[in-house]
């Protein structure tokens, strides 16, 4: 009888429960006043719902469409777009850290997650081990890694000849494009391709892999303590594989390099191989209270996961939309071929030679511009002073704000009225343009740009990636006539935080115009 009474009293305190958190949340200080969908206001299964359908990239455009500068994303978070308010989350001298949004990210090792250069929520321990490394990514160090880049442009432009250019079967572009970014970074990383463009496939299923992980990532970094009911705890950890095949790879190769030191006469380092080892074992030598082996492997990890999802992205949108837009490809063709017959293009391109070709330069902005690798928002913590909005809402601290690479490459204050259109000429002077009006637009155009994020916590690699497109592409088209196989086909999207492409098919056959070498 005692049972039949207390059940639906339970059952009336549960909902009685639910109801108040749900209102709380509603009227949540500082930030009820903040426009956005009413489920959003209520609970973060708003959010967790909407990123689960693969395109909230799309979904937060709109949102900004109809609510303006400031969406109410989740109880406690806004999507935030105007420039005045983007830079005083993302500015060099800022204080918002990164929401556990990102900890959802960080591996397991030994039982414990593991804090990397892009994964820590720590300020303090992410400054200390950037700076040992950070001269390893400049651009004029990353000049000298051209000969490693070479080697798997090569390799990549042999596998398409016979594969598919001489064959005229159809070439699943996309995935090569991956290959190359896998190889790429395997090579100026430890001087080893991990083999996918020579074996022409996912080694060990590392891109399933790695896109299975973002599709967890993306939907489980909305309620971030499901992470430690579904893979952080003892009983994930037990059953887990304790090393994947990246990590696999990279820990082999760190065992080569340093069996190659103690090998080596005087116990000092090996010969050099002109990687990103050898500097990271410089750093473990100069630094030795922050580099340890451990260290060197975690940079190592670090660079081959992120190097190469975002780089084959950014590759793709760039062969995507020039295929896709006839007259922009003539354009670029007209540019590439002038620059080869003159001499100041190579077979194989060096980066200082694209980087005099400007209407190939504008190609790729625009292309990245419309498709940066992020979709959804990067997210920071409002700290403890709150956030004073534009609009004069005051966010309060702990208040969850970030903004979309996919929503500020958009905004027509910035990039005109036609922001959602594919036109390169944007970023080149106009007809009649005074320079001084021209360096002002271009100033604004750059100062919206998040393709590698932004302020202090800016992609490490980005000049990595930058390297790798500037470098392949241009040879890549005086190579090869692309179109697609269906001209009336569009790709399809996927945001699982980064947004990936898929469902088209290229064309690739060999160049046989008179004023082009044979490569």
């Amino acid at each position: 009888m005692l049972l039949n009474v207390s059940l639906p009293v339970l059952l009336w305190a549960i909902f009685a429960l639910v109801t108040l958190h749900l209102v709380l949340n509603y009227f949540a200080t500082g930030i009820s006043r903040v426009p956005g969908p009413f489920l959003a206001k209520l609970s973060n299964l708003y959010r967790l719902v909407n990123v689960s359908r693969g395109d909230n990239q799309v979904s937060l455009e709109s949102l900004h469409r109809k609510y303006g500068d400031n969406v109410r994303f989740g109880p406690r978070v806004v999507s935030i777009r105007n420039p005045k308010d983007v830079n005083q989350v993302y500015g060099i001298k800022s204080h918002y850290v990164k929401s556990p949004f990102y900890a959802v990210q960080q591996q397991m090792a030994n039982g414990k997650p593991t804090q990397t250069l892009f994964t820590t929520l720590n300020e303090d321990f992410h400054a200390k081990i950037k700076r040992p490394i950070a001269s390893a990514y400049s651009m004029t160090t990353l000049q000298s890694y051209e000969p490693l880049v070479n080697r798997t442009i090569q390799s990549l432009f042999e596998q398409l000849d016979q594969r598919f250019a001489s064959t005229g079967v159809s070439c699943p572009l996309f995935d090569w494009l991956q290959f190359y970014a896998f190889d790429v970074i395997g090579q100026v990383t430890c001087s080893t391709s991990l083999g996918f463009v020579e074996q022409g496939r996912d080694i060990e299923g590392i891109m399933h892999t790695l896109g299975t992980s973002m599709d967890y990532h993306a939907i489980v970094g909305q309620l971030p303590w499901l992470d430690k009911v579904l893979k952080k705890n003892p009983v994930w950890a037990w059953f887990a594989s304790p090393t994947g095949p990246v990590a696999s790879f990279a820990r082999d190769r760190l065992y080569v390099r340093l069996q190659e030191m103690k090998r080596s006469e005087g116990g000092g380092a090996a010969p050099g191989n002109g990687d990103f080892v050898d500097r990271f074992l410089q750093a473990k030598e100069t630094h030795p209270a922050v580099v340890d082996d451990q260290q060197v492997f975690s940079y190592m990890v670090t660079n081959i996961f992120a190097g190469s999802d975002t780089t084959a992205i950014s590759l793709r949108a760039i062969v995507y939309y020039t295929v896709k837009h006839p007259r922009v490809y003539a354009k670029l063709m007209e540019e590439l071929i002038q620059a080869q017959n003159e001499g100041r293009l190579s077979q194989l391109a060096t980066w200082r030679e694209s980087q005099a070709l400007p209407y190939f330069d504008s190609v790729v902005k625009e292309s990245l511009r419309l498709h940066p690798a992020v979709g959804m928002i990067l997210e920071r913590i409002v700290p403890s002073e709150g956030l004073q909005l534009e609009c004069g809402t005051l966010l309060p601290a702990g208040t969850i704000v970030g903004a979309s690479p996919w929503v500020l490459h958009r905004d027509k204050s910035v990039y005109g009225e036609d922001a959602a259109i594919f036109r390169p000429e944007r970023w080149l002077p106009y007809m009649d343009e005074g320079e001084e009006t021209y360096t002002a637009r271009l100033k604004s155009m750059n100062g919206n740009n998040m393709t590698f994020g932004k302020g202090h916590r800016t992609c490490i690699g980005k000049n990595i990636s930058l390297l790798e497109i500037y470098k392949m592409l241009p040879s890549f088209f005086l190579k090869y006539d692309v179109s697609l196989v269906d001209p009336t086909a569009e790709w399809k999207l996927q945001d699982s935080w980064f947004v990936r492409q898929e469902g088209v098919e290229f064309y690739l056959r060999p160049r046989n115009q008179g004023l082009l070498k044979s490569m």
